[in-house]
């Protein structure tokens, strides 16, 4: 190591094929590739992302050592990264192939699930993946829906996220083109790392422009004969809002599945908030809440106290039968 060397320590907020850019404290960017020994040391346990359910770690298959919010020291004379701290938090899928984690953005405090007012209609099955995603590796999130200038009038719409609110979940009804609704928005954002995430064509990249102008994220058109959103993000960014103090936010690719990566299918009832309260009147303690008697999960569906319409996606998440899954899905 030379006499000039120095280690320093800083944020990743972009990686392409082994490079990573890395900003410090300073605001001096430095870009760096991992030290190569270290990559088979990189494979950490999990189980803080489970630490209210899982009692024996996992170790991960990752498809890349590195993500965006990874907190890492660089060797500034090699430009070489010589350690990356643990992760608080981090927010993954299942890679292509199903063998693999691919970890979209590390330290996360906020999760921002975006889905579109219309155009495309916002789909309920899969927004609630999405928050059992963000529930599983126990990261805080809230729901925003965007392009609500397109809806002339929104007492339907809201009427569809009452639940969510009920639960707990805090909506954001914005309108990236207009304004409406980002000073709201834009007030959850100092000193935190959060994230959009949702599927493609619900306006994530335009809602970053909005916010930071400036930026020029490209975007795109939907699709006329699939109504659906081309993939113009295809790498996990981290953007520093350069007017909101502390201010970061991960464009990630957009996703219109999301596959869970090693939520045991018996966890993923603790992804659901509202049946917190009824899983311990259940008259069995290993309650599947499908078809056991005096299930108290069950009957506040039945009875309204749980919206029946997340009981029932929860069912579609359990089920092993694939066609039934589907069939939910389409509901």
């Amino acid at each position: 190591m030379g006499a000039r060397s120095m280690l320093v320590e800083g944020v990743v907020y972009r990686g392409s094929s082994g490079l990573y850019s890395v900003r410090a404290s300073s605001g001096t960017d430095y870009h760096a590739r991992l030290r190569g020994n270290m990559k088979k040391d990189l494979e950490y346990s999990t189980s803080a992302s489970y630490a209210r359910r899982v009692t024996r770690a996992r170790k991960r298959r990752s498809t890349d050592p590195i993500a965006v919010g990874d907190i890492v020291t660089v060797n500034t004379d090699t430009n070489q990264i010589e350690h990356v701290a643990p992760r608080i938090s981090e927010l993954a899928r299942t890679a292509p192939g199903g063998r693999e984690q691919h970890v979209l953005v590390a330290n996360l405090n906020m999760v921002f699930v975006t889905f579109a007012a219309q155009n495309p209609d916002p789909n309920l099955w899969l927004l609630d993946r999405f928050l059992v995603a963000s529930e599983a590796a126990e990261l805080s999130a809230s729901i925003v829906i965007n392009k609500i200038d397109l809806v002339e009038n929104d007492t339907e719409l809201r009427k569809k996220f009452q639940p969510y609110e009920k639960i707990g979940y805090r909506v954001f009804y914005i309108s990236a083109g207009t304004g409406i609704g980002l000073r709201e928005f834009i007030a959850e954002l100092p000193g935190k790392i959060s994230a959009f995430t949702g599927p493609s064509g619900v306006g994530k990249s335009s809602l970053l422009n909005a916010i930071q102008p400036g930026l020029k994220l490209k975007t795109g058109e939907i699709g006329i004969i699939t109504n659906k959103g081309h993939h113009t993000t295809t790498t996990a960014e981290l953007i520093p809002i350069e007017r909101i103090d502390g201010a970061w936010i991960a464009d990630t690719p957009g996703l219109r599945q999301m596959e869970f990566w090693e939520i045991p299918l018996e966890d993923i009832e603790y992804c659901f908030p509202e049946f917190e309260k009824y899983r311990g009147h259940c008259q069995f303690g290993n309650c599947s809440h499908k078809t056991e008697p005096d299930c108290a999960v069950r009957e506040a569906s039945r009875s309204k106290e749980i919206d029946p319409r997340r009981y029932k996606s929860y069912l579609n998440m359990i089920a092993t039968d694939r066609e039934f899954l589907n069939a939910g899905e389409r509901a």
